[in-house]
């Protein structure tokens, strides 16, 4: 097992984990309620895991070349351009760290400076929300909009990788 720690101070920023092989395929989710009432898509690795995104991940976002595309810009989420045709993709850092939210409770400090939030939870397009409570370092961003997945997403430079 491994635990996230700050590359900066070396806190700890989660429950143990087991780096997956690859990634799984993200849920989809309509955004209707669930049995229990909540909104929250399910979280695309499962608690105890974490695997790394290829992609890019959050903020920042450009306008995609092709006006015609409409594919996501965060995970699950496509974000319309606000200032002409077409969608936003992300230019954000690749290979974050993906993390089920519920594994960070406790080891992770809202930023209240980002106040960004859909209709259920954040959508992380304003870049990291969360920081180190040892040292107030950005290192990840929670994704919790009922449309997209349930995940958080360390931000690759801001995080290690260690034995528990």
């Amino acid at each position: 097992m491994n635990v996230l720690v700050c590359a900066g101070c070396g806190h700890r920023l989660c429950e143990p984990v087991r780096l997956l092989a690859e990634l799984p395929e993200r849920p989809l989710s309509s955004g209707r309620k669930n049995a229990d009432g909540s909104r929250q898509a399910p979280s695309t690795v499962p608690r105890g895991t974490c695997a790394v995104d290829p992609e890019p991940s959050g903020a920042p976002f450009v306008p995609h070349p092709d006006p015609e595309w409409a594919g996501v810009a965060v995970p699950g989420v496509a974000v319309a351009d606000p200032e002409g045709p077409g969608f936003l993709m992300s230019a954000g850092p690749r290979d974050t760290l993906v993390v089920h939210p519920e594994d960070t409770r406790s080891h992770l400090l809202g930023d209240d400076d980002c106040q960004d939030s859909g209709c259920c939870g954040p959508t992380g397009q304003q870049g990291p929300n969360f920081l180190c409570p040892g040292c107030r370092a950005p290192v990840a961003t929670l994704f919790a909009e009922c449309y997209g997945p349930y995940e958080t997403h360390f931000l690759p430079a801001a995080v290690r990788l260690v034995s528990a």
